[in-house]
């Protein structure tokens, strides 16, 4: 799974980078392209071109092609005039009035009589021109123009026969000049750079603010989470609504975040706890060490100047050393289990028949201690369930043992009953003793808790023992929980999940 999100998110990371690479590559060629259409469709309209003449983009920088249709309906309208009222051509005011109108197209008239210009519309042209305009041969129709190359000018040149009635023979032209450059190649080249400046521009502010958004604001609040958390704010977390390549990121941030707090809070139990048990090692051991010295000291003063005193010095020695090495070894114990150093061996075993010999092993010590030991079993003789045997027995020895400690009653009572649930055994061990008040039923599960007010009290014991039946009931998936009533007795309750077989046949 994790593999496949690192996968999905190089997808991502490939995909944006190609967007970011290729959009304002494709968005430059597509300017161009309706940049060149808008040209093309109004060089169609300027220079009277036909669509069909149109077979590319780089019709735009013909000029022959383009002035040669510039001219076109000029010299249809001459060679209807000169059909119609060829003495026209013989008024100057005429013309004229038509080489002005050439003009703006980049050509002037010119009329022949006889052999010899009767009107030339550009004296500056006429030693480059003269002569090819003499030569050139008449058209007969308007889009047929002659290419005419003198010297360093070049010209495209129409030209129309012109029949007077008297007898007279001539011809009607029109010149164009080729070497100018036409105005919508120099709107066009001036406005391809500024499309192309403009959309860079655009491109590198897109960028800018891309990174500027997608990269540098995410990487400064992650800078800012890493300097808070290092400042112990473990709790902070970043905000953010963006879905972009830094949201898994900040999300695997969060996630170490989080780790890293579990750590640093386990590390501070572990401290606490060792703090802890120190503390309450110290106080613990303090009596039966104080003891010991005591009973030791008399023995070497002499007090101790009968041999049955002799042995009771003796034998209070041994039983404070005995409590001090039971603490030691439910503490050591305690410790492997808490840091999980503890090895947990599982093995499936019968239900009644496991619990029947756990129960065979108290009873006589029960008995010496003029207590009743009672067990009842409502479980299928073929129940099975997975634990550990060691372990769980010492959940019921600790439990057993707690109890023994604080029944007050000259008939004490210790219930066992063990029922079965759809999925797990409730284990129930309940005593007659002088129960725990209620508002201490919540801690009586934590480690060092004692209900009563001070350590010394007679019972003794480490305060471990039912936190360590906790932990192993944990450990098993099980759950574990008290019921109280003073003066009556308590009642401590643990669930052990039925081997999965079992519920499935």
């Amino acid at each position: 799974m994790k593999k496949s999100s690192v996968a999905l998110r190089l997808r991502k990371s490939r995909n944006m980078f190609v967007l970011i690479a290729v959009a304002p590559i494709a968005a430059m060629i597509l300017m161009v392209i309706l940049f060149v259409y808008g040209e093309l469709q109004g060089i169609k309209a300027t220079y009277h071109i036909d669509s069909e003449k149109i077979d590319s983009p780089y019709t735009i920088f013909d000029k022959v092609l383009l002035l040669n249709s510039y001219t076109k309906y000029d010299f249809l309208e001459l060679q209807d005039t000169a059909l119609r009222n060829p003495t026209v051509f013989l008024d100057e005011e005429f013309l004229k009035k038509e080489n002005e109108m050439l003009k703006n197209k980049y050509s002037f008239l010119a009329v022949i009589l006889d052999g010899e210009f009767t009107y030339f519309g550009n004296k500056q042209y006429y030693d480059q021109t003269g002569m090819g305009v003499l030569m050139g041969r008449n058209n007969v129709y308007g889009n047929n123009a002659q290419y005419l190359d003198a010297g360093s000018q070049r010209f495209l040149l129409k030209k129309l026969g012109l029949y007077l009635p008297d007898g007279r023979i001539g011809s009607v032209c029109i010149v164009t000049d080729l070497n100018i450059n036409l105005p919508h190649i120099t709107i066009f080249t001036i406005g391809l750079i500024c499309m192309v400046i403009i959309i860079s521009v655009l491109v590198i502010i897109a960028i800018i603010g891309y990174a500027y958004y997608n990269i540098v604001i995410p990487i400064r609040k992650l800078q800012a989470a890493v300097i808070r958390i290092a400042n112990g704010e473990m709790d902070y977390k970043i905000q953010t609504n963006e879905t972009n390549e830094f949201t898994e990121l900040f999300k695997d941030f969060d996630g170490m975040r989080i780790a890293l707090k579990e750590s640093i809070e386990e590390r501070n139990k572990a401290d606490a706890l060792t703090k802890e048990v120190i503390g309450n090692i110290s106080h613990d051991l303090k009596t039966p060490l104080t003891a010991i010295k005591g009973y030791a000291e008399g023995i070497l003063d002499g007090v101790a100047s009968t041999p049955d005193r002799m042995e009771r010095y003796v034998r209070t020695i041994h039983s404070k050393a005995s409590d001090m090495a039971g603490l030691v070894d439910e503490l050591s114990y305690f410790t492997k289990i808490y840091q999980k150093k503890e090895t947990f061996r599982f093995a499936e075993v019968n239900v009644n028949r496991y619990f029947g010999e756990c129960i065979s092993d108290m009873v006589l010590d029960l008995e010496t201690r003029e207590i009743q030991l009672l067990y009842q079993c409502y479980v299928d003789e073929d129940t099975r369930i997975v634990l550990d045997t060691d372990k769980i027995k010492r959940v019921i020895s600790n439990i057993v043992g707690n109890a023994v400690k604080y029944i007050n009653r000259t008939q004490g009572m210790i219930l066992i009953r063990i029922t079965y649930e759809t999925d797990w055994i409730t284990v129930m061990i309940r005593d007659n003793g002088k129960g725990i008040e209620k508002e201490e039923l919540p801690y009586i599960f934590d480690r060092f808790y004692r209900t009563d007010s001070s350590r010394n009290s007679r019972t003794g014991g480490s305060g471990l023992g039912l936190a360590i039946a906790k932990k192993i009931v944990d450990e098993h998936g099980g759950k574990i929980w008290a019921e109280s009533e003073l003066d009556q007795g308590t009642a401590i309750y643990f669930t052990i999940p039925i081997y999965h077989s079992q519920v499935e046949e």
